[in-house]
């Protein structure tokens, strides 16, 4: 007769990490499903050839274009994090291929946590700044990309594509307009709020712990972590603060134009548009339309709905839907791939775990730590 395990003890997870992820995946399973029966369906051996036929050689310089991209992205969060700690940009720069790599393979932009919380290993900071202040980076992202879809409406020389835009989707383009530009809309206003009235908000955060029928302690913690976010936005409502913001945004996304750009060339798309004119000024439909489809956490990484959206906007464009697809899975595979790769290398050479990463904790520890 068996003995009867101890409560509590050699019990397995209801879920185990590997069921979650397969989880996690469904999504992206769907989206890229939805992704062959649009553009794809049973022309599959156009699309196979298409991928063959590419130039990969354009995948090199392409990849590195994308890692630059990075570095502007911290020389840009070290500009933010400057109220707060004096650090550099080479320091900051793992620490957003990081966030990115568990971005890519976590679900509901995890990385973003991951990221602050590993920040706040490394340097002064607490947790819930680092965090506000990546909330600062996702808008002004959000911002230049409305702006770029709306000059690739306004001025890229192909009739019919707001009309085509509206046949795609389903719903006026004004309504479109709408509903991607008023999350980002709401977020400015509320960063730039936040940071001329830091106290409204603090004092929101605590009547919010005053109503949450939680212990003290646990009550303390959530003041505290609204305290350090709503500092997070300070000076935010200075115009030059936030004109330098800006400023530092348009490299960030110049390099990763350049990376569409490059892989767009492989594909030959320049031809299918006419010229490479065109081809560029269509990376400004295309970058756009991709990313504000991510914008929503849909599936890891992105997978899936940056496909349909990239894809979909050379369609419009004149494109034939196998090359524009082709083009849509391979670019999107460089953007997630090698970040993963090299995220996750660091963090071996490092021997941090990335669930280690993943707990919540908000003190910052010592600078200097791995």
């Amino acid at each position: 007769m068996s003995t009867p395990t101890p409560a509590g003890r050699g019990r397995r997870p209801a879920i185990s990490n590997r069921t979650r992820l397969l989880l996690g995946l469904a999504p992206a399973a769907a989206f890229l499903a939805l992704l062959f029966f649009l553009f794809v369906r049973s022309d599959y051996r156009t699309w196979l050839d298409a991928l063959s036929q590419a130039n990969y050689a354009w995948l090199i310089p392409a990849g590195a274009s994308y890692f630059a991209s990075f570095y502007f992205r911290s020389l840009r969060w070290r500009y933010l994090l400057r109220p707060f700690a004096e650090t550099s940009t080479a320091r900051l720069y793992p620490v957003v291929i990081v966030g990115y790599m568990a971005n890519n393979i976590l679900p509901l932009r995890a990385g973003e946590f991951v990221r602050s919380y590993y920040l706040s290993r490394r340097e002064p900071v607490s947790a819930p700044t680092a965090l506000a202040t990546i909330v600062i980076e996702r808008v002004f992202d959000g911002v230049l990309m409305l702006l770029l879809l709306l000059a690739g409406v306004l001025f890229l020389p192909f009739s019919g594509l707001p009309e085509g835009l509206r046949d795609a989707v389903a719903i006026p383009v004004w309504a479109a307009a709408v509903i991607m530009a008023a999350p980002f809309t709401l977020g400015f206003v509320i960063i730039v709020t936040a940071a001329r009235r830091p106290g409204l908000f603090e004092g929101l955060g605590n009547g919010i712990a005053r109503r949450i029928p939680l212990p003290m302690r646990y009550r303390a913690l959530l003041r505290a972590f609204v305290s350090r976010f709503v500092g997070g936005f300070a000076g935010l409502h200075q115009p030059g603060r936030l004109a330098k913001v800006a400023a530092l945004t348009l490299p960030v996304w110049t390099m990763e134009g350049i990376t569409y750009y490059l892989i767009a060339l492989g594909f030959d798309l320049d031809a299918h548009l006419g010229s490479q004119w065109l081809l560029a000024g269509s990376m400004l439909l295309i970058i756009s339309l991709a990313n504000l489809a991510i914008s929503v956490p849909l599936s890891q990484g992105g997978v899936g709905p940056f496909e349909i959206f990239a894809a979909l906007g050379l369609v419009v464009l004149g494109v034939e839907s196998v090359q524009a697809s082709a083009y849509a899975v391979v670019l999107h595979a460089v953007l997630l791939l090698p970040v993963i790769v090299v995220g996750l290398l660091y963090l071996a050479v490092r021997s941090i775990p990335l669930g280690e990463l993943l707990q919540s904790r908000t003190e910052p520890t010592v600078k200097g730590a791995p």
